[in-house]
């Protein structure tokens, strides 16, 4: 009766955790770009910063589920590596994109991942697409064009942001490959704690050499900062876990569905929040971005359903 039991909640729990991570990812965009407004933290600083706290949660979990057997053989470290540094990229992108463009704005082109998703899924891994799934790409760019104004009468595009959230967006696809030809028999908080671990020493030589540790000072004696921070680093890992759990127990292709909840909640909570005003613009590159993402997950029932779950492994 027991094993019933649990076996009748699984799918429900694994789609409300899929909900989950949407919320807290579009939660996710509105807390950096609350730190950065502050003006005391840089891209560079504050993902040192959260990269601890995601190490200072994720190590006791690793340790404690692992106990004795901590890093077995027959792992492919090497690749493990590769994909923290190009999570470094990505975390450090994202931070900038979301300070120069906004929480809304990085919300939406983040979404672009799953084009990318798409076209490395047939030029890599050479698995059949079909045209739904080349429309749904096309829709994804279309929209992302259009957040950032392009078919407005006044088009201001900066390409420096707009430029790393793409960055982000390609490094991701490129994990997601890495993700799927090597981590199969990886458990997932060993990819979380090879990111955050990687990360943290990544920045902890780069922000002292290059940058400087004013803004990390200054941080630390600010506690209302401080806290976002360790509110970011919390919310990052607790998306993870969430959309892993999720990966397991229902469709990949249902898990990404609900995952698109993320774009809706930062332009929401960003409205609310930072009082950011909602554009046409926004509003229509909201809706090709979610439309497209749909029709290219949707694609991606059948042949590819298996390297659905790729996409968001690596974020935020």
């Amino acid at each position: 009766m027991r094993v019933d039991r649990q076996t009748r909640w699984i799918k429900p729990f694994g789609y409300a955790a899929a909900l989950l991570s949407g919320l807290l990812m579009g939660l996710t965009w509105v807390i950096i770009k609350l730190i950065l407004n502050a003006g005391v933290l840089g891209p560079a600083d504050l993902n040192w910063l959260t990269m601890i706290g995601m190490s200072l949660i994720i190590w006791p979990i690793y340790l404690l589920r692992h106990r004795g057997n901590w890093f077995p053989r027959g792992h492919p470290y090497g690749p493990l590596l590769v994909f923290a540094l190009l999570a470094s990229t990505i975390f450090y992108s994202r931070n900038l994109g979301v300070g120069i463009c906004g929480a809304t704005t990085a919300a939406i082109i983040s979404r672009v991942e799953t084009a990318f998703v798409f076209l490395l899924t047939y030029l890599v891994l050479r698995q059949a697409v079909g045209r739904l799934g080349w429309f749904g790409s096309a829709l994804l760019v279309a929209g992302a064009l259009r957040t950032v104004g392009l078919g407005s009468a006044q088009v201001h595009i900066d390409l420096l942001g707009i430029g790393a959230l793409v960055l982000a967006a390609l490094c991701i696809a490129l994990n997601a490959v890495i993700i799927k030809t090597q981590f199969g028999r990886v458990p997932n908080e060993m990819v979380i704690l090879a990111s955050a671990t990687v990360q943290t020493t990544v920045f902890s030589i780069a922000v002292p050499t290059l940058i400087g540790l004013d803004g990390v000072r200054a941080a630390l004696a600010d506690p209302r900062l401080l806290g976002l921070v360790a509110l970011a680093a919390l919310v990052i890992t607790a998306n993870l876990f969430s959309y892993y759990y999720a990966m397991k127990r229902v469709p990949m292709w249902a898990a990404r569905m609900l995952a698109l909840l993320a774009p809706p909640v930062a332009v929401v909570a960003d409205h609310f929040v930072l009082g950011t005003p909602v554009t046409a613009g926004a509003m229509q590159g909201l809706a090709l971005v979610l439309l497209g993402a749909t029709l290219v997950i949707v694609s991606g029932r059948g042949t590819n359903d298996a390297s659905a779950q790729t996409a968001d492994v690596a974020k935020g």
